[in-house]
């Protein structure tokens, strides 16, 4: 740990010549004293600070991804950064698309708070939040092989893996551990109807799953492709042991224009139908599955709690992001289609 009394040195996505200082002198360390940077940048994305960067060395240059966790934050859940190199670990070795880790540490000297490092894919991610502007086409090969690399996260054994890693999450608690999100998003309404579909899940909820390792926000912002081919799935922070369906759902409710706002659903035409994800899914494991409306229910309803508190945190100017604008026109059609889904429940 840093002394008290000397200034810790951070990773900032504001002041990118202090950040790159601090890249550089890490490179030094772990790659040699001739080694040096290039090409940093801030990466995509809104879980913990990340930077691109790139190792030159020994003629060499090595391509990678810095991850460090906000400054200020308790360390767990998603502020805990070093909690992805496990799961990480184990999809890779399950032979799931993701980055490999490079490095990873503790040692706050380097960038102010934990960090892990990976290599950096080619590719780019698809934003689910803009319309495509590449082919359609392609976009359905990536997707094809996205449900199959997702069935190959639920194979992985974490009882022998990923032991210790986290505890497994029933369905009861995983619907009520969004009560509090939803709550902190100070709007009344929102949160009136959004209970409202939580204690129809409670209700209609089907027999507990087998729990597997869900990655949690599994959609095409966070897969790495070259436009025709899944090269890796990315940002695990709020992957975990629970219901896998739920990353399914989850999948499922993205693309369904029926959950979101006028805005959004004039351009969502280019990604597969919830019933096409359901079909690749089921095909990819190899039995037909019950219940996959239920679990797509379940996703709306924790979108719904993401987005209340988000979109108050963005109109509060806590932490501006205008995507919510987007996202949050579309609140109470991802409620009532969420519990249209319930009620289809056991």
């Amino acid at each position: 740990m840093p002394d008290d009394d000397i200034p810790v040195p951070r990773l900032a996505v504001s002041d990118l010549g202090a950040s790159t200082a601090l890249l550089s002198r890490w490179a030094a360390a772990h790659y040699g004293s001739a080694a040096s940077v290039a090409r940093v940048a801030p990466m995509p994305g809104h879980a913990g600070i990340s930077f691109g960067f790139d190792v030159c060395s020994g003629g060499t240059v090595e391509r990678l991804v810095v991850r460090v966790a906000p400054p200020g934050l308790r360390r767990v859940g998603p502020a805990d950064v070093l909690r992805q190199v496990p799961v990480l670990q184990a999809a890779k070795e399950a032979g799931v698309p993701v980055p490999a880790v490079r490095w990873w540490g503790d040692d706050e000297t380097w960038f102010g708070s934990p960090y892990f490092v990976v290599e950096r894919l080619p590719g780019a991610s698809v934003s689910a939040w803009e319309p495509l502007t590449g082919s359609g086409a392609d976009a359905g090969k990536v997707f094809e092989e996205a449900v199959r690399a997702l069935a190959a996260i639920h194979r992985i054994d974490w009882r022998e893996r990923l032991v210790g890693w986290s505890a497994p999450r029933s369905l009861e608690t995983e619907i009520r551990a969004w009560e509090p999100i939803l709550r902190k998003g100070r709007n009344d309404a929102w949160t009136a109807v959004g209970l409202e579909l939580a204690q129809t899940l409670l209700r209609t909820r089907p027999a507990e799953p087998e729990p597997a390792v869900l990655h949690g926000d599994f959609y095409s912002n966070n897969w790495v492709s070259d436009g025709a081919r899944l090269l890796g799935v990315v940002d695990w922070e709020i992957a975990s042991i629970g219901p896998p369906l739920l990353d399914v759902g989850w999948l499922m409710m993205m693309y369904d224009p029926s959950c979101w706002g006028p805005t959004r659903r004039a351009w969502m035409t280019w990604g597969p139908s919830p019933a096409e994800i359901a079909d690749g899914y089921q095909a990819a494991v190899g039995r037909p599955l019950a219940d996959l409306a239920w679990y797509q229910a379940l996703a709306c309803w924790r979108f719904a709690a993401i987005t209340a508190l988000n979109v108050h945190l963005h109109r509060s100017g806590k932490r501006p992001d205008a995507t919510w604008d987007l996202i949050g026109e579309g609140f109470d059609a991802l409620v009532e289609r969420g519990r249209a889904l319930a009620r289809t429940g056991p």
